[in-house]
């Protein structure tokens, strides 16, 4: 027949078995407010470094650039988006570029209806507004080239950075050093730089500045093949769809989307001029 076990025995074992499972509840208790603590202390003890997806060399950042002067025209249609304030425009631009100076843009609304005809050669410029039947004629300042074409950037800054490279005279006058990160320094003075950054596909952004403040600055995306069906695949071109330009202290902002790109074609030196027709009015510039 079995004992009987002491009370005492049984005491002693409970008393034993309440000490321990207390002691564990304490120990969880301490590691969760400890846990609890570091993750409210907004720190971390060894942050993870950041590294480089790419780092290019001042070579092959300089081998790229060059190779964007391989393009002396481009044309394409473009739908562009205007913002500077309150002010909000939105068009359908077919645009022809000749480098070092020549443009073309023909504006045209929602309803393919031509607002304005632009063209541009070096210091001179026309614009055709439709709805008055006037033509406007003579220097292409930065002002006048705002009024008609939304920016104030003279024709050969605007060709230069439509075909992703520094406006004329900047690459032979500049000194040029490496930057921060994937980007070449032309120095012009000790006032006015051109920032230009790179990826392995091409320039990424140009970015002018006067005394280290940036005046403005153009980005370059959706870098894509341009079909040509007389071109091998193998050959094929790139080039950037989507180029946005910002202006801080406008606060202005124009996006263009291009469409049925081609570089290089040969454009006939007429659609660089515009010859009015019966009975539109000529304006001078200088009058309005």
């Amino acid at each position: 027949m079995p004992r009987a076990i002491s009370p005492v025995i049984v005491m002693v074992a409970e008393k034993t078995r309440l000490q321990y499972t207390l002691a564990r509840y304490c120990m969880g208790v301490l590691l969760a407010l400890v846990l609890f603590l570091t993750g409210c202390s907004g720190t971390t003890p060894y942050p993870t470094p950041v590294v480089p997806k790419y780092e290019l060399s001042f070579d092959q950042m300089h081998t790229i650039m060059e190779r964007s002067y391989q393009y002396e025209s481009m044309q394409a249609l473009a739908q562009v988006r205007f913002s500077s304030g309150k002010e909000r425009q939105s068009s359908t631009q077919a645009l022809h570029v000749q480098s070092p100076y020549l443009l073309r843009a023909e504006v045209y609304n929602f309803m393919g209806r031509m607002m304005v005809l632009l063209v541009a050669d070096g210091a001179w410029m026309e614009a055709y507004v439709p709805s008055r039947n006037a033509l406007y004629r003579g220097l292409a300042t930065r002002a006048r080239m705002e009024r008609f074409a939304y920016v104030p950037l003279v024709p050969a800054d605007m060709v230069a950075l439509l075909l992703q490279r520094v406006p004329p005279g900047v690459m032979p006058l500049a000194e040029v050093e490496k930057g921060a990160g994937n980007s070449l320094v032309y120095t012009l003075s000790t006032q006015e730089d051109y920032v230009v950054c790179f990826t392995p596909d091409g320039v990424e952004s140009i970015a002018y500045r006067q005394l280290e403040r940036e005046v403005f600055r153009l980005d370059y995306s959706d870098i894509k093949p341009i079909n040509h069906k007389s071109t091998p695949v193998d050959e094929t071109e790139i080039f950037p769809h989507t180029m946005v330009l910002r202006m801080q202290d406008k606060d202005l902002r124009l996006e263009l989307k291009f469409e049925d790109v081609q570089l290089n074609s040969a454009i006939d030196p007429e659609l660089f001029r515009i010859e009015p027709r019966t009975g539109t009015k000529t304006i001078p510039l200088e009058e309005i």
